[in-house]
């Protein structure tokens, strides 16, 4: 008896079983995870809130990913990611690259 080969399984649907499938994020999604997290209202996010985005994200690595994130996106050099601005599309940049997932 001949074996087909099995057919690869293409899953379209976002839930498997109980499961739910988890996709990539895409930049918005990233976006409203960092805003979320401007815990204290006053437009920017220090290295502590990024941290938390990131673990929130799946991070193993909360910390570093701040520490490394925080330098590349900060222009104005003042120790925060204003979230008005480029500096917040450069840190979801950073995310996006390192492809987080989300449910």
């Amino acid at each position: 008896m001949v074996m087909e080969p099995a057919m690869p399984m293409i899953i379209t649907a976002r839930h498997i079983g109980n499961r739910k499938a988890k996709v990539r994020c895409n930049k918005e999604k990233l976006k409203e995870v960092f805003k979320r997290h401007d815990v204290n209202g006053d437009g920017r996010l220090s290295q502590e809130e990024i941290r938390k985005a990131f673990n929130d994200l799946g991070s193993n690595c909360g910390l570093y990913r701040a520490w490394i994130a925080l330098p590349r996106a900060d222009k104005d050099k003042d120790g925060y990611i204003n979230i008005t601005n480029q500096e917040l599309d450069d840190l979801v940049d950073y995310a996006y690259e390192r492809g987080y997932m989300h449910d």
